[in-house]
């Protein structure tokens, strides 16, 4: 089975692109098979109407607070209130969302059940860092428009199946914090981070179940400080959605239609 891992930004460029891990699964085994760039938006639209059949792992939060769906008037469904915001365009979500994030009382206000689980950032920030709103925005009715299944959220029973995913979930799991975007004074023990993560990764030393086989590449993540650990670190958490497939990939009963729930929370 395919499985890839797909590191997601809100505004790909060539010196920060959408990053695709892309993988082969053999039960437990996962082999690393290449990494995917895409600088632009028609680059990484064309990937996703392609023919192959995969199950992936995104990192950019699928779903809003129910409470401020809620209280935008829009359908309790995840395909009408994507739309619906989608509909209103990009600037006025960005503003509506920034608003209800910076005057919510409550954390339940301004966030998903998953994000408390998860310990992921709020998906109404629009305009802090990182923006994830704007991930959301863009990433999740390019998912709508290509039919892709989202389990819960969008059943169109398409062989293309994309699970939310957050490797930050993951790594704080084992134990890490910082592993990238290396500064002088961090480098080395980002780089060491790093290591450790892919040893166990590698090693199946996870909670996720899953070993990788590709050892050449796995060990050049060790010197990449960007988006390539985290592509990789999304399709785990992808494999181990597939290896429960059987069981709705592991996501809850109870999860809210508008809010989605993050692979393996």
């Amino acid at each position: 089975m395919r499985i890839v891992g797909v590191d997601f930004t809100s505004a790909p460029k060539r010196d920060k692109p959408i990053v695709v891990a892309d993988c082969e699964a053999d039960g437990r085994r996962l082999a690393l098979k290449r990494f995917l760039e895409f600088s632009d938006w028609p680059a990484y639209e064309l990937w996703l109407s392609g023919d192959e059949q995969w199950v992936g792992g995104f990192d950019f939060p699928f779903g809003l607070p129910q409470h401020f769906v809620k209280a935008q008037g829009w359908p309790a469904d995840w395909v009408g209130m994507v739309k619906c915001c989608v509909r209103g365009g990009k600037e006025s979500f960005v503003e509506s969302a920034m608003r209800a994030f910076v005057e919510a009382r409550s954390p339940e206000d301004k966030h998903r059940q998953t994000d408390f689980v998860a310990g992921s950032h709020s998906p109404l920030k629009t305009r802090t860092n990182p923006p994830v709103g704007l991930m959301f925005y863009e990433g999740s009715w390019r998912l709508l428009s290509q039919r892709i299944h989202v389990p819960m959220l969008n059943e169109t029973g398409s062989r293309k199946i994309a699970l939310e995913a957050f490797p930050g979930l993951l790594v704080s799991r084992l134990g890490e914090r910082y592993y990238k975007n290396d500064k002088p004074r961090s480098a080395e023990a980002n780089a060491a981070a790093r290591k450790r993560i892919v040893d166990r990764l590698t090693n199946g030393n996870t909670e996720l179940c899953c070993a990788f086989e590709s050892k050449t590449l796995t060990e050049h993540l060790v010197h990449e400080s960007g988006d390539w650990p985290d592509a990789l670190l999304c399709a785990a958490q992808a494999h181990w959605g597939w290896t429960r497939r059987d069981t709705n990939f592991g996501l809850p009963a109870s999860v809210e239609r508008v809010e989605g729930w993050i692979v393996s929370a």
